[in-house]
């Protein structure tokens, strides 16, 4: 009797693992799915001896509330960091101001480009070809993992933004 109680509790307990871990997979499925950003966006490589780079995101919030970015964050580069910026013109000349968070509108998009809203990054070099992995942190405590290609670097007059030169006090 011993014996078939054994295997009777070790089949229970099988079966509770398996519910519990479908269970936990449907949650987090369900959650993935109408709770995620939808992102799109790249960073762009660096030129020799520059210490920042750039990124720039596309983000829609396909949900029905507002969604704030706070934070992003370099998963595979901890000593590198992130900031959110943005350009603003303050009599005549272009500053970069850090930004606290970035809100998403429901079923809004937020389009980071040159001369407004970006993504500085610094302690990581960005070379053409390769990709760079972003942790998105939001005011909710989500996160989100993507990975964005690097792109080669383009001259001055197209993109002025990547020599950085309006860094203001």
């Amino acid at each position: 009797m011993k014996g078939n109680q054994r295997r009777f509790l070790a089949v229970v307990a099988a079966a509770c693992v398996m519910f519990a871990s479908f269970t936990i997979a449907e949650a987090n499925q369900e959650k993935a799915t109408g709770e995620e950003v939808v992102v799109t966006g790249y960073a762009r490589e660096m030129p020799p001896g520059v210490v920042m780079g750039v990124a720039y995101l596309s983000l829609h919030n396909p949900t029905q509330r507002p969604r704030a970015l706070r934070a992003v964050e370099l998963p595979r580069h901890p000593e590198a960091s992130a900031a959110l910026h943005a350009t603003v013109n303050e009599d005549g000349v272009s500053r970069m101001r850090p930004l606290q968070e970035v809100t998403l509108d429901a079923g809004g998009v937020l389009e980071m480009q040159p001369g407004a809203t970006h993504l500085m990054l610094h302690g990581v070099r960005l070379r053409a070809g390769e990709s760079l992995q972003l942790r998105l942190v939001f005011a909710d405590g989500a996160t989100q993992q993507i990975t964005v290609p690097v792109r080669a670097m383009v001259t001055a007059q197209h993109e002025s933004h990547d020599t950085h030169r309006h860094h203001g006090g």
